[in-house]
């Protein structure tokens, strides 16, 4: 399949000429949005507020787990948290058993949340092994019934995310996104790789484009999103409805600035305003605390790619305790990125934004350090 990537500054968020799904117009979305997926341990409220505010039509929580919600978690209600500025928010669940996802979404539907996604796509070890997740693609028949019962637990629209199937052997995305529609489910996201597959497997936009072609309702591409230029990409290949950005997301929430208006350079004056409003939004969220300042490292190590000289600011940051001390270092690192003459960050590509670089892989990192809900080792309340 031919890779070259369009290098035209088309923006991929052009409604001139489209009519946005029923659906979307209900929710206010217009007719080409760009979503923001529900990351594990990164998608809280500071984070998502960053993304809206530069361009994210829908953001999410982090997927929660249908048996912590039931079990009323505190862990799991905390996630649940909204912040009053945020306009429209998505919630994602998955879970062991149709009764339990349609049991945990009638929780959900009393909870401000404009839509709920059911998640059947997630590779991770813990909640595979659990039953949930990708674990559900193995199964058509119950995809359907999930769907079914859950739709008729809420008022609410209802979408489900899904992988093209378990391994080489099973693919199985045919079935499982006709029994999706037929269960009612409102659209349908798609991340264009099998549960088996990393990162480094490229994503499947022949077979994205099948799923299209297939069904009636929305379809939104999932997978690969790092720049514009990506989104149009995919768009053109298999007419999805929308884009849903995952890791390209991380330290560069302008990319839906680019998506929604064309591209253009994160100048350094945009780039520490937004760092220091994380800051600040993290600040009022958990307080100055060791929580705060450990979970908004991952972040700062992010925003930093892209500035030369940033070596011994990612050593100073890795370390960081106090979400005063990370906006010190900020600070500083501007000025001097002023006084040396540099004025915008460099263009990032998908390379230097790789799992590896970005130090986040779902597969590893949620089982190791960002499990927040998701497990039988999370039944119990706290």
């Amino acid at each position: 399949m031919n890779t070259t990537q369009p290098t035209n500054n088309n923006k991929f968020s052009d409604e001139a000429s489209l009519r946005a799904p029923a659906v979307w117009e209900q929710l206010g979305l217009g007719a080409r949005p760009v979503f923001l997926a529900p990351l594990a341990g990164v998608s809280d409220a500071p984070f998502r507020r960053i993304a809206s505010a530069q361009g994210a039509t829908l953001t999410y929580v982090e997927m929660l787990s249908a048996t912590a919600l039931l079990y009323e978690s505190r862990r799991t209600l905390e996630m649940m948290r909204r912040h009053p500025e945020e306009r429209r928010l998505g919630v994602q669940i998955t879970g062991k058993t149709a009764d339990e996802v349609a049991r945990a979404v009638e929780v959900l539907d009393k909870h401000p949340f404009e839509t709920i996604d059911i998640n059947m796509g997630c590779p991770v070890s813990k909640v595979v092994k659990s039953g949930c997740g990708s674990a559900i693609l193995r199964d058509p028949e119950r995809v359907y019934e999930t769907v079914r019962l859950a739709v008729q637990a809420t008022g609410k629209p209802l979408s489900v995310k899904i992988r093209l199937g378990w391994d080489r052997s099973s693919y199985t995305y045919r079935e499982v996104a006709d029994a999706a529609a037929r269960g009612g489910a409102a659209w349908l996201t798609v991340h264009g790789r099998l549960r088996c597959d990393d990162y480094a497997v490229p994503v499947d936009l022949e077979r994205i484009a099948e799923i299209k072609k297939q069904l009636s309702i929305p379809v939104v591409g999932n997978g690969n999103i790092f720049s514009r230029a990506d989104a149009i990409w995919m768009q053109e290949h298999t007419g999805v409805d929308a884009v849903m950005v995952s890791r390209g997301a991380l330290g560069n929430p302008w990319l839906f600035r680019d998506l929604t208006e064309g591209e253009r350079p994160v100048t350094l004056a945009e780039w520490q305003d937004a760092v220091q409003a994380h800051l600040s939004w993290q600040l009022a969220a958990y307080g100055e605390k060791g929580f705060a300042a450990v979970c908004m490292r991952k972040h700062l190590l992010w925003y930093v790619k892209g500035w030369p000289g940033a070596k011994r600011l990612r050593e100073e940051l890795s370390h960081v305790d106090t979400l005063a001390e990370a906006g010190r270092l900020i600070g500083l690192f501007a000025a001097s990125l002023a006084g040396e003459g540099y004025s915008e960050r460099l263009p990032l590509t998908q390379e230097s934004d790789s799992a590896q670089r970005f130090l986040w892989d779902p597969k590893y990192d949620m089982d190791r350090q960002l499990d927040r809900g998701v497990g039988d080792d999370q039944l119990t309340p706290v």
